[in-house]
């Protein structure tokens, strides 16, 4: 309220200073200061007054520093500086007066909108309760009339409709008990059948673990299912290449592989002793692996679910000291992951 009033006073006092001035000054204003004045009064007779009072101060304050410096230096450089400010401020505050004119004018029609649509949801749900209730009487009067024929109808004919439908009735409950009776047999002969087949596929391989463990140790470990084959039993001493007792007892291998979950994966892993140099070692138990990985994929199981790895003598599993110890540590190990 304050600032209205100095506005206001402000306004009052530089319209009649101004009129002082430009009647008493013997000296033209520049340019700068008639386009000043021109703009602060276009600015004080719009609504900059009510929308952006402080700007408009502002702009009449820095009009009458420019008429102070024309006062005391007319045509100087700072009363064209100052006239240029208060110029730029008086279109600045009518600029901004606009922009929050319009903010008003936006936020009214946002309202009037939100009031209509709320107006017109009114009128909707009237509308469609006044619509319900219209139907819901005229169903009770169509029911009140259907009731009415009913009632007109002789005995003989209820009777005759109703015998009827008690026929349809139990004609259809004795379709449905028939299909029902069908279904419950096919679901039954599928049970067992799958059953049957569960356990054809458990026999199978236990069976086929059973013989495993005939040719070598099978047993679980955190990586995995571990079938460990002594090296005596599959190759002559320092070669790759199968034996023929071998190639039987790994055919075993392949049909139990063959059978297991086909997202799991295969490693062979060839170990040797440490006896010979680790190089050495190394490739033997690599062409080792190599030659059981190359039979299983030949007997069946696919090739990207096996990989061969030689260990050397890295990983031994006794001492390789004693003669027993070292055939011990000259296997080969099938990982099924």
């Amino acid at each position: 309220m304050s600032t209205m009033k100095t506005l206001m006073k402000l306004t009052l006092l530089g319209a009649a200073c101004g009129t002082l001035t430009m009647a008493c000054s013997p000296t033209t204003p520049t340019r700068e200061l008639v386009e000043a004045r021109s703009a602060y009064n276009e600015a004080a007779n719009s609504n900059a007054s009510e929308l952006v009072p402080q700007h408009l101060l502002s702009a009449r304050q820095s009009l009458q520093q420019a008429e102070n410096a024309h006062d005391e230096n007319p045509g100087s450089y700072e009363e064209r500086s100052l006239a240029y400010a208060a110029h730029r401020r008086a279109l600045q505050a009518m600029a901004l007066a606009g922009q929050a004119a319009a903010e008003q004018e936006k936020a009214k029609a946002e309202k009037d909108y939100s009031d209509l649509q709320a107006e017109l949801l009114r009128d909707a749900q009237k509308k469609a309760a006044d619509n319900a209730q219209d139907a819901a009487n005229k169903a009770a009067a169509l029911d009140r009339a259907q009731r009415d024929i009913a009632s007109q109808d002789t005995q003989l004919a209820s009777q005759a409709q109703a015998l009827k439908e008690r026929e349809a009735e139990i004609a259809r409950k004795q379709a449905e008990l028939e299909k029902k009776q069908s279904d419950l047999a096919a679901a039954q002969a599928l049970a067992d059948k799958e059953r049957k087949a569960r356990e054809e596929a458990e026999a199978k391989y236990k069976a086929a673990l059973a013989s495993l463990e005939e040719i070598g140790k099978v047993k679980e470990e955190q990586r995995g299912m571990v079938i460990t084959l002594s090296g005596s039993v599959l190759f002559v001493t320092g070669k790759a290449d199968l034996l023929p007792l071998a190639q039987q007892k790994l055919e075993t291998v392949a049909e139990v592989l063959k059978n297991q979950d086909p997202s799991k994966k295969i490693v062979v892993e060839g170990h040797t002793d440490s006896v010979g140099s680790d190089a050495a070692n190394m490739d033997l138990s690599q062409r080792r692996a190599d030659s059981v990985r190359s039979f299983l994929v030949a007997k069946g199981v696919p090739s990207d679910r096996i990989t061969a790895v030689g260990k050397g003598e890295t990983t031994p599993v006794a001492d390789n000291k004693t003669p027993e110890g070292r055939a011990n540590n000259r296997r080969v190990e099938i990982v099924v992951k």
